[in-house]
């Protein structure tokens, strides 16, 4: 798969200047984000990591939905609507927020953390998950918010579908960097991330879903 213009990797990180203005391998040392050493080291995460964080928060999640005592019918309906909200955002928060552009160099030092790095290096094994030092507050912030809004029951069975599909989004997003995926229905995942990554970065923004791409116009036509 030929290698298409980055804007995002032409960008950069202006704090930065001699950042490599091309995609690097994964298996070369990881691109740098922070100067401090102990700030870099907190964006590295491995799969067993991630995993182990990520299911024991939506056990401990679950575990206080059926203790507070919602019903069965309560609970498929607050997870599988939290669910579906998660899939838009993921496509939404991708799209405008990960590649947002500006020409103001704190906005491009901003992108460049949160994202740009991922596209100069795509497929190095400790940067294609979300570090926990982020998500976890994130979550927290998110749950909170549900069970303020709906109650502490429904709230969390919403969390739990929400926090779901974000597990989901990001092992998906790890397999496509990191594993061969050669077989029907999994390529389907993989091909359509890396024209992303490959061909045009302005396209197929869903990684969960590709379908919602189709959805709104916005997957990549070969």
């Amino acid at each position: 798969m030929s290698e298409s213009p980055s804007r995002l990797i032409r960008s950069s990180d202006p704090t930065q200047p001699y950042l490599p203005r091309r995609k690097i391998p994964g298996n070369e040392p990881p691109v740098r984000i922070f100067k401090q050493d102990w700030l870099e080291n907190l964006t590295f995460t491995s799969l067993k990591k991630f995993l182990m964080f990520c299911v024991s928060f939506e056990v401990i999640v679950l575990s206080i939905a059926v203790f507070y005592g919602i019903s069965l019918c309560k609970f498929f309906i607050y997870f599988m609507t939290a669910l579906i909200l998660w899939f838009i955002t993921e496509y939404l928060l991708h799209r405008f927020v990960f590649h947002f552009a500006s020409e103001k160099k704190e906005i491009q030092r901003l992108v460049y953390i949160f994202h740009g790095n991922h596209h100069i290096q795509p497929n190095h094994p400790y940067r294609t998950l979300m570090p926990i030092i982020v998500s976890l507050p994130i979550g927290l912030i998110i749950w909170g918010g549900s069970i303020y809004v709906c109650g502490i029951s429904a709230g969390s069975s919403f969390f739990s579908g929400f926090f779901a599909g974000y597990i989901f989004y990001d092992c998906m997003h790890f397999a496509t960097h990191n594993f061969r995926m050669r077989s029907f229905p999994l390529s389907l995942w993989k091909r359509h991330h890396l024209l992303h990554h490959y061909q045009k970065e302005d396209h197929n923004y869903s990684i969960s879903l590709p379908w919602l791409d189709i959805l709104f116009r916005s997957k990549y036509k070969l």
